[in-house]
């Protein structure tokens, strides 16, 4: 058995300011629930009220298709947010970009919420819908990358995986209330959940994007970033030394008549320059995270409503139940982690979700509330092991200076393919003759995908 893997970042400089750990999780934890509340309502919302609300005139079927394709066209801003957000996370501190993405995010949750449906503007309704959750897919880009650092650089070396993992138990809180506030609307009927009731979670979001403002604004900067920043600094003062002195006759500086100063190059370029397939590899081990996630809270919400007579709130208490899984058993994942290694306990969830891809839809099939609970409930175990620690594991695979760009282009280009999960398996089942063996194996193929990058990783990288 092999020890735990070494912490992924270097201890900061002796003097650096370091923060109570807890604090900065309790932040990080808080700052997530806020994110994924608003992006859990979206999901929520797009799988039992869009498809009639934005668009009436199609099928059910095609209706709930172009919705969660909503969610992939959307989700494109997800990659520009990382970028964006990384490089002012990278350059100019991990908090400025945390407070920023959280506020835009909630802009855009509330505005989804004052949105009038397609019978009263009609086709300008679903464009409306698309360019606001574009806004929200920007802030995602940046938010969660940033919060997993915030709190693994303020860690203790041997705990960096348990509280490195606070954020991923925020995305567990977020999901909760999520699938909470529309069980609980859900309890009105469908007809007023369609006509009005839905616009209440995201409404109620303004509140909880206040709460997260208020603590974000507390934290103290990484101190990680800190003395990245003095090392920086150091060598501009020296370049700058360098400059005032003339060339050593012969040297390229002095042919040239100036001196050799290296430019500050944008982190998404040194990403792409230099860790171009740790990039590649990192967001292929995240994608069974964020592919298999919507698949269970989108499409088997809309599997269980449409084909197998539950109702809306009997999904969202399922929905419920998983996100309880999350909240509980990922501090455990992250600890075992940090005891018997990042990288095994990650690639044990992963192929988990090979163990559970099918059993998921027997027992859903057994149309039952007990059966339903156990189709989501077990993936999301499998998906709480994998996720516990990927965050922690992937910060490690880069550099200080790009490590916010590097681990939010992961995880945001795998989240980008990963929201393509809910059309294409709708359109799978469909197209099967209502069969959920192709989606069964899709989820299936993602996982074995996941495993292959992870491995090929270790490989590359033995931490």
């Amino acid at each position: 058995m092999s020890g735990p893997d070494p912490a992924p970042g270097p201890d900061p400089a002796p003097g650096t300011r370091r923060t109570n750990p807890w604090k900065i999780a309790t932040a990080s934890l808080i700052g997530t629930s806020v994110e994924w509340y608003d992006f859990g309502i979206y999901a929520t919302a797009s799988a039992l009220v869009f498809p009639e609300l934005f668009f009436p005139e199609m099928n059910r079927a095609l209706g709930t298709l172009m919705s969660f394709a909503t969610l992939f066209v959307g989700a494109l801003g997800r990659p520009l947010g990382a970028i964006v957000f990384g490089h002012i996370g990278d350059r100019y501190g991990r908090k400025k970009a945390l407070i920023w993405s959280l506020l835009l995010m909630g802009a855009g949750t509330v505005g989804i919420g004052l949105l009038p449906g397609y019978r009263t503007v009609g086709v300008i309704a679903p464009v409306l819908l698309v360019l606001v959750r574009m806004t929200q897919s920007l802030a995602v880009g940046g938010e969660w990358g940033g919060a997993v650092l915030f709190a693994v650089e303020h860690a203790p070396p041997r705990r960096k995986a348990f509280f490195g993992s606070f954020p991923q138990v925020g995305d567990g809180v977020g999901y909760f209330l999520s699938t909470g506030a529309f069980a609980a609307v859900g309890l009105l009927g469908h007809r007023a959940l369609a006509d009005w009731a839905w616009r209440i979670p995201f409404l109620l979001s303004a509140v909880l994007v206040m709460v997260g403002l208020l603590i974000r604004r507390t934290m103290s900067e990484s101190p990680e970033f800190e003395a990245a920043q003095q090392a920086t600094e150091a060598e501009a003062r020296e370049g700058a030394r360098a400059e005032r002195q003339p060339a050593a006759p012969g040297t390229p500086e002095a042919a040239a008549g100036k001196p050799a100063r290296r430019k500050r190059e944008a982190p998404f370029l040194t990403v792409l320059r230099d860790a171009w397939r740790t990039w590649l590899l990192a967001s292929g081990a995240f994608l069974i995270t964020v592919g298999g996630y919507y698949i269970v809270v989108t499409f088997m919400s809309t599997y269980a409503v449409d084909n197998l007579g539950f109702t809306d709130a009997q999904a969202a208490g399922a929905g419920t139940a998983a996100s309880l899984v999350v909240i509980i058993c990922t501090p455990l994942a992250a600890l075992a982690a940090d005891r018997f290694g990042l990288r095994r306990i990650t690639l044990t969830g992963i192929l988990l979700h090979l163990v559970v891809a099918f059993p998921m839809f027997w027992l859903a099939g057994t149309r039952s509330v007990p059966g339903l609970w156990l189709a989501m409930c077990l993936p999301m175990l499998a998906s709480t092991i994998a996720y516990a620690a990927i965050g922690t594991l992937v910060s490690g695979w880069f550099t200080p200076r790009t490590r916010y760009t590097g681990l939010s282009m992961s995880f945001q280009t795998a989240g980008l393919v990963g929201t393509l999960a809910p059309a294409a398996t709708s359109w799978l089942f469909t197209a099967s003759g209502n069969s959920w063996t192709p989606v069964a194996l899709a989820f299936a193929a993602m996982a074995l995908l996941s495993a292959v990058c992870l491995v090929a990783q270790g490989r590359r990288d033995p931490r």
